[in-house]
């Protein structure tokens, strides 16, 4: 009796894992077909295909909107050696909007409308006024197309939805449970991700941050292979909080990798004001 339980058992647990191991995902236009990978695999897959430069030159458009204000089209210039800085150009109509010099818990910036300020010092300081989680790691991300694997406990929950990848931290309840504050065991963050099945790339990431009650949505569009790496031309990206809400648009115009940069960052601090984030 024990014996036959134990052989159905195993009968169906092996049946379980040659189904899976059959499942197949098809892309609708193409009409390819590839096996679902095991959540392993998949995670090698993403961090193999992820962006792999030292420089990068971009330029391109960008609309800016905070809470209900008006959206805002911008010309964007962004200049990174990767892992080391990133610097961004902000105009309008050539007339200098933003200028912001990124380091690893560093940010330089000034801002040149509607008034003349400048901030010279830890994002830590800025990210706990402002109550935005902020961090060198995920600027970069976002302006690569990145998964943001790399920052991420590698422990996930995989499913299969719609011919994509669903890659999730916590699951449904418990993320329920933990942004509403029911529960005694909170997370530093939960992690969601939609990926694609052949290029192995993220097409949506939501991370969340509970105890900030800060959000942020990314959707990356338009991918195009250049110089032998694939990344969006286009990005959305949705910052909310208690406090405001913020999107940002990139329209890539031109990319360039591995090309040598400068990042000027010349200003006359007598011209502006320091923000005060004690005020």
């Amino acid at each position: 009796m024990k014996i036959n339980l134990l052989n159905n058992i195993l009968v169906s647990f092996f049946g379980v894992v040659i189904c899976f191991s059959c499942i197949t995902i098809k892309d609708v236009e193409d009409g390819k077909i590839v096996k679902v990978l095991h959540e392993k695999k998949l995670l090698d897959s993403i961090k193999a295909h992820e962006t792999n430069v030292e420089w990068l030159k971009a330029r391109g458009n960008s609309i800016i909107a905070i809470n209900q204000d008006e959206e805002q089209e911008v010309e964007i210039n962004i200049r990174s050696k990767i892992d080391s800085l990133i610097w961004i150009n902000i105009t309008k109509f050539k007339k200098k909007i933003y200028r912001g010099y990124f380091k690893e818990n560093y940010l330089k910036m000034t801002i040149d409308y509607p008034e003349k300020l400048y901030y010279d010092g830890s994002l830590e300081e800025l990210e706990k006024d402002i109550n935005i989680s902020l961090s060198y790691d995920l600027l970069q991300e976002l302006i690569v197309g990145g998964s943001y694997m790399n920052y991420m406990d590698n422990k996930f929950i995989l499913q299969v939805k719609d011919n994509e990848y669903h890659l999730l931290s916590h699951r449904r309840r418990k993320t329920k449970r933990i942004t509403n504050n029911k529960t005694k065991k909170t997370a530093d963050y939960i992690y969601q991700s939609w990926v694609d099945p052949f290029t192995y790339k993220c097409k949506r990431i939501k991370i969340i941050y509970p105890l900030s009650g800060s959000e942020i949505n990314i959707t990356y569009k338009n991918w195009k292979d250049i110089e032998n790496q694939i990344v969006p031309m286009d990005i959305e990206l949705m910052v909310n909080n208690l406090n405001a809400n913020y999107k940002l648009k990139i329209h890539y115009k031109n990319i360039k990798f591995n090309l040598p940069q400068k990042f000027p960052f010349n200003y006359d601090e007598g011209d502006y004001k320091s923000i005060n984030l004690n005020e």
